[in-house]
């Protein structure tokens, strides 16, 4: 199974070959499967290929989604909580 993150293309060229930003990290990514690829655009990237484009406000939301996942979780609110705060107190 694959999980695609969008990136950012820094670099198009020479040829088919560019630079893609996934979060900080750069790296090579061969954009020839996708037409007019230009600087700024978002991609999915699979196996060191972009295999397609995606709209910024896509791209953010699926990046929030991800964040969102692995971020920990708020502490709990509601009753159950107020009463194992109630129990550690002295």
């Amino acid at each position: 199974m694959c999980l695609a993150i969008p990136a950012r293309v820094v670099a198009a060229g020479p040829g088919s070959k560019g630079r893609i930003d996934y979060l900080g990290t750069k790296i090579s990514a061969d954009l020839s499967l996708l037409t007019d690829v230009r600087v700024g655009d978002w991609v999915i990237v699979h196996a060191g290929f972009a295999i397609s484009k995606l709209d910024e406000t896509e791209a953010r939301q699926t990046l929030d989604m991800l964040r969102e996942m692995v971020e920990p979780s708020p502490p709990e609110a509601g009753p159950a909580a107020a009463k194992r705060a109630s129990k550690r107190r002295p």
